[in-house]
Formats: structure tokens, C-alpha cells, sequence
């Protein structure tokens, strides 16, 4: 109908007949009257690799393939730390979006496109080594407020992609391939007509949807009595566990306990502590009634049109699992200091720039010795604070830093002439010229000089300030006023 109402045909000379469940011959003969050419799995479908079977490590070979042209085509040399992050984030990871929210990426792949991210990170090319990793990648893919660098941890986000797909299947009525789904499976257990690798590990994904969301009992087919939310108190595995440990089948579902009474589904002698769960379940029991409507799913994560969001189920999942809130992130993030120098004190702030301390560490360099003082080792809190060019820089504008450590940079006491507002982006700014006077003695070959210093933290003072708030930019001239005129 198609070719006729448009004129098209298809040409089956460019076209490839895929057999399956079909024996050689009938699809050798199968080839021949439709005049195509036999083809296999794997092979791509609307930009994905489609197979049959567990997809192996060489179907995705192609994506990792686009991201190595990506990288080759940036001047990674001319961009600094910060600005390779914000291309990982905003390029990178946009080009996986599209496979991570259809299947489950295997461990392989996504070590292959970590691979990637990282070295182009840290080093701006291909590969990097060890020593040119200044924090774990671990530790950088955290939320920003956790300690972390805000890269995102593509395994974490793929799963939360694929949270969609469950939503969709749980709630959706225009969807046809969710309501082709609920057709041929029990929506409780997922388990039915389908089944294949693809399906397996949307399964496993079915707790964490579960964590999220909550259920509208009407008629309880689709909603599980004990692993779902559905109740003011709850999920009742965990409120009532030891009743749970009790069950005999754990993924019954709300409208057959309702049916046939909870005492059916549970084993005939219970221990004292599940007699007394018990008694306050049946009493939340007396209070359901179930309606001849289909159950309602929602989650507090999804839009008003009930649509599940990546990015929320993204971020719970990180606070979860991830690190604990960190003591540095409002100092090093929230000011208005530019990126690149809040990447150098975030690395400051765990100590991991690369101050020859470090750099003897790494077997870089055999010598510690300070390059400004020539008196002592130079690690992070002597390059900053104890050395004696640094400690000076701090006392011309009034800074106590008898006990300061770069691992608590943001509790140095103001100065009371020192404005509060935007007093942290001082400090980024004082960290920042010592650290690049001290780079200007080492590869420039420099000498050490105060006046140089003021000299160009009154540049960036006024030339920061312009990102400011006009009403704020005398807070930069009240700075500049109180730097040494040398």
C-alpha cells in the first residue's frame, strides 16, 4: 500500500534478510526469492545494535569509535582543566545519552568510554598515565556537593535513564509498546512471554524503580504488598521485617492478600515479634478497599504530566550511594570566582596540586625544596602559608594565618577592613597568584617578587569584578586598595 500510494519501491538488492529460528536452507531459499542478501546478529537499527543474543563488548564499538573522533577533532592543549570538564559533561556524555536510555551499557564499554573521559581530563589526549590523575576518578565523578568534580558516573546515569523505561511501562496509556508489555507479563514480577538479556536487566532495575515511586491501590493487581510503597507507613518490608521474614511469597500482590487474607501468605507459626507486626498490619488492612480501577503509579521525582525525569532519580541516587556532603564545596563553588581557578582549589583544598611534595611522591622530581624560600620542603600548606614569600603576601592585607591549612582554607578569620561579601573569591584570588608567582620562579625562571604579585592580583581583582553585580564591583577596588603599592 505504501509503494503504491507513493511511487516508492523498495530495492532489494540494498536490502538484507535476517533470519531467526529459521534453519540454513529454508533461509538460503527464503534469500533467493526475495532476491536479498542474508545478514546476522549483531547489526544496527535506528543507530543501536540490535542482536539476538547478550550483546558482546564489539557491538558498541562504534559509539566508542565516535568518541575518539570527537576528542581528535578538539584543541584540547589550548583549553585548561575546567574547560576539558565542561566539554566531557556537556559533549561527551550528551553523545551516550541516546544508548544509555534503551539498554543497559555491559561493564566493558563502560570502562572504555571512562577511559576516555578521563584521559582527556586530565592529560587532553588519548592516554594518561597515574602520576597525571590528580584526584581518583571515582572522587571526581561525585556531585560537586559531595566532593566530587559534578562528572557524571555514566553507570549510575545509565540506570537512571532506563528507570524511564519502567515508568513508561507502569503508567503509560498512549505508549504501544507499554501496553503490548503489560499484555504478556505480570506488571508485580515482571516475569512472562518476555525474556532475553535486554529484559533480564530491566528486572533487576525493578527495586530501584520501586525506591522512587509510590502507589494509588484501586484494584491491586499491579501493586506488590510488600515491596511497594502504597501505604502511609511505608513499604511494608521494611516497617514490618520481621512479619516479612515470614512470608511465603514475598511478591504477592495487594488484591490477593486482600482477597484471601494475609494469613495465607505467610508461614503457619510465626515468632512473638511477628504476631505483634502482624496485628498492626491487619489493622492497616481493615482500612482498604479496593476499587475496580486500574492501580495509579507516581513518583515526587517526575514533572506535573507525570513523566519520570533522569536527572532527579540521577541526583538521589548519587546522595544515596555517593559520599557524605562535603566541607569544602560551598567555599570552593558557590562565589563568583572563574572556573578554572575553582578547579585549582578544589585541588588545593585536598592537597593535590602538583607542588614538588607531590611531584617527589610521584618519582616526577628527586627534590622537594621550595623554589621561592630555598629553606624547606614545599608541599601544599608550607607553599601557601608557611613559606616565608607566602606568609608575607597574607599579612600585608591583614590575614592571622598562624595555624590556616589548606584543608580548611575557608575558616581563615576576615580582617576586619576585609568586606564579607564575596570574601571567599579573596581567598581564590590570593591561592591563585601565589600559586601561579611560584609557577612563574620555577619555569620561567623569574625571581621572586612581591611587587609583580600585587601587581597582578589588582589585575584579576578588577577584571573578576566585572562579572559582578555593578553595585558589588567596589568591593574589588576596597581589595585593591588594601594591596601593598610597591
Amino acid at each position: 500500500m505504501f509503494s503504491l500510494a507513493t511511487g516508492l519501491g523498495i530495492n532489494y538488492h540494498k536490502s538484507t534478510i535476517v533470519p531467526m529460528h529459521v534453519s540454513e536452507t529454508d533461509a538460503a531459499e527464503l534469500a533467493n526469492i526475495m532476491g536479498c542478501q542474508l545478514g546476522g546478529f549483531p547489526q544496527t537499527y535506528l543507530g543501536l545494535p540490535l542482536s539476538s543474543d547478550k550483546l558482546r563488548l564489539a557491538a558498541f564499538a562504534p559509539a566508542i569509535s565516535k568518541v575518539d573522533r570527537y576528542l581528535a577533532g578538539w584543541q584540547a592543549s589550548l583549553l585548561n582543566p575546567m574547560g576539558r570538564a565542561v566539554l566531557v559533561n556537556s559533549v561527551l556524555d550528551s553523545q551516550l545519552i541516546y544508548l544509555m536510555s534503551v539498554m543497559l551499557l555491559p561493564q566493558g564499554a563502560l570502562d572504555a568510554f571512562d577511559k576516555r573521559r578521563r584521559a582527556f581530563l586530565w592529560a587532553g589526549e588519548g592516554q594518561v598515565h597515574g602520576a597525571q590523575c590528580l584526584v581518583a576518578w571515582e572522587r571526581a565523578c561525585q556531585l560537586k556537593e559531595q566532593g566530587g568534580l559534578g562528572l557524571k558516573n555514566i553507570a549510575i546515569q545509565n540506570k537512571s535513564m532506563l528507570l524511564k523505561l519502567l515508568h513508561r511501562l507502569h503508567t503509560s496509556d498512549d505508549s504501544s509498546w507499554a501496553r503490548w508489555v503489560r499484555g504478556r507479563i505480570d506488571m508485580i514480577t515482571m516475569h512472562g512471554d518476555i525474556s532475553g538479556p535486554h529484559w533480564q536487566e530491566l528486572e533487576k532495575l525493578l527495586p530501584l524503580y520501586r525506591s522512587v515511586t509510590v502507589c494509588e491501590v484501586n484494584n491491586g493487581d499491579s501493586t506488590s504488598f510488600w515491596l511497594d510503597r502504597w501505604l502511609s507507613v511505608g513499604r511494608l518490608v521494611d516497617t514490618f521485617p520481621f512479619l516479612y521474614s515470614h512470608a511465603t511469597d514475598p511478591e504477592v500482590s495487594v488484591a490477593e492478600v486482600v482477597a484471601e487474607g494475609l494469613d495465607q501468605f505467610l508461614v503457619p507459626h510465626l515468632t512473638w515479634r511477628a504476631r505483634a507486626e502482624l496485628d498492626k498490619v491487619s489493622q492497616l488492612l481493615d482500612m482498604v478497599t479496593l476499587q475496580q480501577a486500574d492501580d495509579r503509579r507516581t513518583s515526587p521525582l517526575a514533572a506535573a504530566d507525570n513523566v519520570l525525569r533522569a536527572g532527579p532519580v540521577y541526583r538521589l541516587v548519587m546522595t544515596t550511594l555517593g559520599a557524605p556532603t562535603s566541607p569544602f564545596s560551598t567555599f570552593v563553588w558557590e562565589n563568583k570566582t572563574p572556573p578554572r581557578v575553582q578547579f585549582f582549589t578544589w585541588l588545593l583544598v585536598q592537597e593535590r596540586i602538583q607542588c614538588r611534595a607531590n611531584l617527589v611522591v610521584k618519582n616526577v622530581i628527586d627534590s622537594a625544596t621550595c623554589a621561592l624560600c630555598q629553606a624547606a620542603d614545599e608541599d601544599c600548606n608550607h607553599l601557601l602559608f608557611s613559606c616565608p614569600f607566602a606568609a608575607k603576601v597574607w599579612q600585608d592585607v591583614g590575614f592571622q594565618i598562624d595555624e590556616a591549612e589548606v584543608s580548611t582554607l575557608w575558616s581563615i578569620q576576615r580582617p576586619g577592613r576585609i568586606p564579607a561579601k564575596h570574601y571567599h573569591t579573596l581567598l581564590h584570588l590570593l591561592c591563585w597568584h601565589i600559586w601561579k608567582h611560584r609557577n612563574d620562579v620555577v619555569f620561567n625562571s623569574l625571581p621572586a617578587s612581591h611587587a609583580r604579585l600585587w601587581h597582578a592580583c589588582k589585575e584579576d581583582a578588577r577584571l573578576w569584578s566585572q562579572r559582578w553585580p555593578a553595585v558589588d564591583r567596589v568591593i574589588a577596588d576596597s581589595w585593591c586598595s588594601r594591596f601593598p603599592i610597591m
